[in-house]
């Protein structure tokens, strides 16, 4: 049983290997232009040069803390709309239409209202990837609270806990594992947040840097960019899988 474990285990890193492989030889054998597709040998080359330059960690950072402080505080908002709204039908009644709305429009067509409201280029894009991972914070957390047992509220409310004692009580232990299956759907679009809001305006961010990339025609650079926020999205995500352990820990 561990050998077949450990033999699965070794299955994505052979498949990615074969993956650069062929794709290496196939810009090779068929000669592809650089500007349509670079071999991963020029991609990875590219790379090493580029973070020896402070503007790579600058463009890195920018897209970091724009996706991490949104990511925060659609987890603030998310968390406790959908603890109101499971709680206070008045409010559920009063938010719901106007939540679910917002995800049926297109955050592309969103992103101008907010950097013309804000004005300010850095809020606008941490405003952008809230409205990007608000829902399924939002979501995760009327869901779960959902799946608290009623009799189980109904002993707490004869023991004199209020709604508010009861969240820090007993919801909070019953909720957190749904909570953070939104907060793991939610920490991946951050950083498509992050990128979409960079697009729209701003000097510094990976997907800035792609724009300016596009417009000069370096697709190697453009992969390059794509290649550090795929690691970018790794490493963010297992910062949130550690704040997820250390929560659960402490509610146990």
């Amino acid at each position: 049983m561990h050998t077949t474990k450990h033999s699965l285990g070794s299955v994505p890193i052979i498949s990615m290997a074969l993956f650069f492989v062929v794709w290496e030889g196939m810009t090779t054998l068929f000669t592809v232009p650089r500007f349509l597709l670079p071999a991963p040998h020029e991609i990875i080359l590219r790379l090493s040069t580029e973070l020896l330059h402070i503007t790579i960690w600058q463009h890195m950072w920018a897209t970091f803390s724009v996706a991490f402080l949104g990511m925060l505080l659609a987890l603030i908002i998310g968390t406790g709309f959908g603890w109101l709204s499971y709680h206070s039908q008045i409010f559920y009644r009063a938010t719901g239409w106007m939540i679910v709305g917002t995800q049926a429009i297109p955050v592309i067509a969103v992103a101008p209202l907010l950097f013309l409201w804000i004005q300010n280029e850095y809020w606008s894009r941490v405003m952008v990837t809230v409205v990007i991972t608000f829902f399924p914070l939002y979501a995760a957390t009327y869901t779960a609270l959902q799946r608290v047992p009623r009799e189980l509220r109904e002993v707490a409310s004869l023991e004199g806990y209020s709604r508010l004692d009861g969240f820090t009580a007993y919801e909070a232990a019953l909720a957190l594992p749904i909570i953070f299956a939104g907060v793991r759907s939610s920490m991946i679009l951050a950083t498509t947040g992050a990128v979409v809001g960079e697009y729209m305006g701003g000097r510094y961010g990976l997907g800035a840097l792609i724009n300016v990339a596009r417009g000069l025609f370096d697709t190697t650079l453009m992969f390059v960019a794509v290649l550090i926020l795929i690691v970018l999205t790794m490493v963010f995500a297992q910062l949130f899988l550690w704040i997820e352990s250390a929560v659960i820990r402490s509610v146990e």
